[in-house]
Order: C-alpha cells, then sequence, then structure tokens
C-alpha cells in the first residue's frame, strides 16, 4: 500500500512538472500584443531575425564585483534568432556581438565569450524571461582580475515588450576565475533599449 501510495506522488509530480515543462516551452516573437494575437495572424518573427540592442541612454551598467563597482555607460548587444518558437520550444540565439567600449567603462572589460540568449514567455503578459548560456566576461581594475559569467543558465531578467522593447537586466553571475577579492557571485544590473526588432512583444504562440 505504501509502495502504491509513492508510485502516485511520483505519477503526479511527473504529470505536474510536464505541465510546467509545456507552459514554460511555448514562446514566439511577435509584431503585436497579446490582446490582438501574433503567429496565428502571421505577426510572428521569423528563424534570423537580428535582434539588436543598446545601453538605454543616461543609464549606466553595473557589476559589483566585490573590490570594485565596474560601471559603463554604454554597451551593445545582438544577435540572430535561430528558430521562430512555437507552442512547445523557446526562442534561442547565439550573441554575436557583446560590447564595453573601453572609453565607456571605469574598467578594462574584455568579453572571452559572448554566449547564447534564450528567451521564455511569462504567462499572461507582453514579456518574457532572459536565459544566458556560456557567456564569459574579465573585468580589470589595476592588479585585480576577475572572470565572471552566464555558466550552463543564469536567468539574466526580462525582456519587457513594447515599441521599442526593454531588456531589464538584474542578476546575479558565478565567479569563474579570480581571488579572494572578486565577489561570488557578482551583481550585474543594466537597462537595454531594444533598437530591432521593433515592435517587439512576447507571446506563447
Amino acid at each position: 500500500m505504501k509502495y502504491l501510495k509513492m508510485l502516485g506522488l511520483a505519477a503526479v509530480a511527473a504529470m505536474a512538472l510536464m505541465a510546467f515543462a509545456g507552459s514554460a516551452s511555448a514562446t514566439v516573437l511577435c509584431k503585436t500584443t497579446l490582446t490582438t494575437g501574433c503567429a496565428g495572424g502571421g505577426q510572428d518573427y521569423a528563424a534570423g531575425t537580428e535582434i539588436n540592442a543598446t545601453l538605454k541612454a543616461g543609464t549606466s551598467a553595473l557589476l559589483r564585483a566585490g573590490f570594485a563597482n565596474i560601471t559603463c555607460t554604454e554597451s551593445t548587444v545582438a544577435g540572430k534568432t535561430e528558430n521562430t518558437g512555437s507552442g512547445s520550444e523557446t526562442v534561442r540565439g547565439q550573441i554575436e556581438t557583446l560590447d564595453f567600449p573601453a572609453a565607456s567603462c571605469n574598467a578594462t572589460v574584455h568579453v572571452l565569450k559572448t554566449g547564447e540568449l534564450e528567451i521564455h514567455h511569462n504567462a499572461g503578459t507582453d514579456n518574457g524571461t532572459l536565459t544566458g548560456r556560456g557567456s564569459e566576461v574579465t573585468v580589470r581594475i589595476g592588479e585585480v582580475s576577475c572572470t565572471y559569467g552566464t555558466g550552463t543558465g543564469t536567468n539574466l531578467g526580462t525582456l519587457v515588450g513594447g515599441n521599442p522593447a526593454q531588456m531589464n537586466i538584474s542578476t546575479n553571475l558565478p565567479k569563474i576565475a579570480g581571488g579572494f577579492l572578486c565577489a561570488n557571485p557578482a551583481e550585474w544590473v543594466a537597462t537595454y533599449t531594444v533598437t530591432n526588432p521593433k515592435p517587439l512583444y512576447i507571446s506563447a504562440s
């Protein structure tokens, strides 16, 4: 009886997990809002769409790295989507450009690996969660150098749908290399304006 009860609980847990995974994986990038409809009306952005974003005017990207607060007043993120997305898959793509111009930063910022991004629709909204993978960045002031990255998957923040859309980054990045002066993790906060495509909304299908 105890064995059957455990089996039943396991089955319920498995079904709940499958339901969650199904709802979380449905994502499409759209030209119209949730209330207007997206893929059904041919308003989705196809695979190969270029996504470009620049640091929001008048703001700074901030990395609290322990030994110092690293700030940059300019930054660019760009890449292309690898798929259109659907009711059963998220939208993903390689980051082709991840740039922090030297003249805009109070430290040396060197991008080792650009990595990739994945977008997951947030139910009931025109927004999505951004997940980063495989990015690595080294920051250096004087003799202190620290390397941080997104590893196998880090929740970066929210892609807020709109015209233009906005990437609100607020996350903790694990340390990959560096001494005891390097915080582990380091807090990264930044706001990017999506310059292409416009408009951009996130839908489930």
